[in-house]
């Protein structure tokens, strides 16, 4: 009972959450491109969200699942500033840095360019992806689309939507919130990810990630 009732608050906190930023979507969307954005994010989420829910509910066969994963809150600042931040410093602290047109389009293109990657890492994955850090029981280690270069291409896409969400409103608290809230939520729950994996896999995924990056290539 305090199960279901914990999660019923948790399900009304993010419907609130999400008529939160469709509503700065819809306050933005007059004189920024990028509150676009925000209103097609919050439709997605709230019509999605049903789904979502079932989901993560119905039964699976899983071999192999992070107890006690905190790696979720870790990150959920992260994408709060991200979000909401960006555009309430748009409306209220409009002038702290220059908001020209082509801050707007490029924006849009790191995050058109963030949904085509995280689209391909979802069709690479296919029915092996889930929100939750586990491992089914018919799990494959996938190496191919974007894993064949990079292990967590979703992440990257989350930090390049980041920065389009930052520049398109010229948000210097977007901007400080990527390095200081969300990229450290990240590299936590990669960290988490792949002490599951190795332990899942063993050798062969000591052997993929000696040939792959984890987020940048060249870099890390």
């Amino acid at each position: 009972m305090v199960f279901l009732m914990k999660r019923g608050w948790i399900i009304i906190c993010a419907y609130l959450l999400v008529c939160a930023l469709g509503y700065l979507g819809i306050i933005t969307c007059q004189h920024n491109l990028t509150g676009w954005f925000l209103i097609l994010t919050a439709l997605a989420y709230g019509l999605g969200g049903p789904y979502l829910l079932w989901s993560n509910l119905k039964k699976e066969a899983i071999a192999h699942q992070e107890r006690q994963d905190l790696s979720f809150w870790f990150i959920l600042p992260g994408f709060l500033f991200i979000f909401y931040a960006p555009p309430l410093e748009y409306i209220y602290m409009s002038g702290i840095i220059p908001n020209p047109h082509w801050f707007q389009i490029i924006g849009l293109v790191l995050i058109t360019a963030s949904l085509l990657l995280l689209t391909w890492a979802r069709l690479a994955l296919k029915g092996m992806y889930s929100g939750r850090i586990r491992v089914k029981t018919d799990h494959a280690l996938i190496q191919n689309g974007p894993y064949h270069l990079i292990r967590h291409p979703a992440y990257v896409s989350y930090i390049i939507m980041s920065l389009g969400i930052a520049f398109g409103f010229s948000s210097l608290i977007g901007l400080i919130a990527i390095p200081l809230f969300l990229v450290p939520g990240l590299i936590y729950r990669i960290s988490v990810e792949e002490k599951l994996l190795s332990e899942e896999f063993g050798e062969q995924y000591v052997q993929y990630t000696r040939l792959t990056w984890r987020l940048i290539p060249g870099i890390w």
